[in-house]
């Protein structure tokens, strides 16, 4: 079992990871649609942020809004994570992006902070 979770937000920004099972899978799907659209772009920050992510193989993935924002930037190719930190409401997953990660074998689950519970 793997842990994955980004790289903490580098300022000037990096390229994805190919070592990381979560980030090559995120590219994989959804690569095209986040760098096509800031609208899709947002709802990957929003789908990583106060959400764990957990594969069958028992791998893990979970993002801090640093680290989240940096994916994002590090998929578009583009810019650096405070170009994405706070873009949507955190722990919002879509449908296009559960069921195109659940295809993966990525199942979420989001940290609700009002309760301190995770649904």
């Amino acid at each position: 079992m793997t842990a994955y979770g980004g790289l903490e937000g580098l300022w000037e920004g990096r390229e994805l990871n190919p070592k990381d099972a979560f980030e090559t899978t995120v590219e994989k799907v959804l690569g095209d649609k986040i760098r096509a659209s800031e609208d899709t772009a947002g709802d990957m920050w929003a789908a990583l942020a106060n959400v764990d992510w957990k594969h069958t193989n028992g791998d893990t993935a979970a993002y801090s809004f640093r680290a989240a924002g940096d994916l994002v930037a590090a998929i578009r190719g583009e810019g650096m994570y405070m170009d994405w930190y706070c873009c949507k409401p955190e722990g919002i997953v879509t449908e296009e992006i559960g069921e195109a990660m659940a295809k993966e074998g990525w199942k979420y689950r989001v940290y609700n902070h009002l309760t301190g519970e995770w649904g």
